[in-house]
């Protein structure tokens, strides 16, 4: 995968299939957000608790904001679907900034399926924890750019 700059743009130009797996951990993130609470353990990553020591308050408060959340993160999710039918993908600094949440969330499902709990826990040598180094180094080069891109806005 390369990730660069074409004047304001980000451009990703994914390595064959690469956006076909992007794509597959999309729409294994929309069945998770999509699930009952409770379904799946990765929920609590994606979800957490407001009030750790009210549960009543937190129940409360995850019946008024849920819907949106979950609306929100579907929505992002599409966005980034849509634009895999390409190799190469070139995003407009607020689409590159949609993909960021989606982006952070599958990093927590994945690390909730690898028992990664701290920035310190090691990622394990397997196909999983390479797909979780690879959309890390997607984020930090999305991050990146958009930076550079503000920076010479200002």
């Amino acid at each position: 995968m390369r990730v660069s700059r074409s004047g304001d743009r980000i451009v990703l130009e994914f390595a064959e299939g690469e956006s076909g797996v992007l794509r597959s951990l999309v729409d294994q993130y929309l069945e998770v957000v999509g699930a009952d609470v409770g379904a799946d353990p990765a929920h609590t990553r994606l979800f957490p608790a407001a009030y750790r020591d009210d549960e009543a308050a937190a129940e409360e408060f995850t019946r008024y904001t849920r819907p949106g959340l979950v609306d929100r993160k579907a929505a992002n999710a599409a966005q980034v679907s849509l634009a895999l039918d390409e190799e190469t993908v070139s995003l407009a600094p607020e689409d590159a900034e949609r993909w960021l949440p989606l982006l952070t969330d599958l990093r927590l499902v994945i690390a909730d399926r690898l028992g990664i709990r701290a920035d310190d826990d090691e990622v394990p040598d397997t196909p999983a924890g390479e797909v979780y180094a690879w959309l890390g180094h997607l984020q930090e080069s999305i991050v990146v750019l958009l930076d550079d891109i503000a920076l010479e806005e200002s």
